[in-house]
Formats: C-alpha cells, structure tokens, sequence
C-alpha cells in the first residue's frame, strides 16, 4: 500500500467520526518541510499523525516536528495501517489528562 492510500484510508474514517475535527495537510511550498500528515482534535487534544508504510522511516525533519509536538503537551503518532491508526486514537480518546 502506498502512503497516499493509507492517508485516504485514515482521513475517510476520522471524518465519520463529527466528535473528532481533522485537517489534511498537503505538503507544497506553503507547508513547513516535515510537517504530519494529518492533524486533529480529539477530545480536546492536538493529535499529529505521520503515516508511514512499509520499511519507510520518518525523515530527519519529520522527527523535528515530533519532539516539537511531544514537548508542547501534544500526541504524535506513526501508523503504518488503518488499523493501528484506529488503536492510536483510541489511546487519545482515553486519556485521563
């Protein structure tokens, strides 16, 4: 699977959810270099998702953005299937803090 699939996949089952609010970030010239692929609230809480498939690892510059998030109290994950994608939210949507 690609990660543009994978990325639809993710994307199409956030927006189902109307308790969760989603952006989709396209990467371009107006986008910060590294910067998650998909970005949402859930329950309150700044979740980041940079989706990977296969043997891809996050880049160097995508791991800048991680420790930035994590450091601001935020959520970042790296799904590789719609099904651990689903398991990271789950994580989020029961969360005590």
């Amino acid at each position: 699977m690609r990660e543009s699939n994978l990325q639809k996949k993710c994307l199409k089952w956030l927006e189902s959810r109307k308790d969760i609010c989603v952006a989709n970030i396209h990467g371009g010239g107006w986008t910060a270099k590294g910067f998650p692929d998909l970005i949402a609230c859930i329950n309150g809480h700044y979740v980041a998702f940079e989706l990977k498939v296969g043997e891809n690892d996050m880049q160097d510059d995508q791991k800048v953005w991680r420790n930035r998030i994590l450091r601001a109290g935020g959520y970042h994950f790296c799904p590789r299937s719609l099904e651990e994608f689903i398991k990271d939210v789950n994580e989020v949507e029961h969360d005590q803090n």
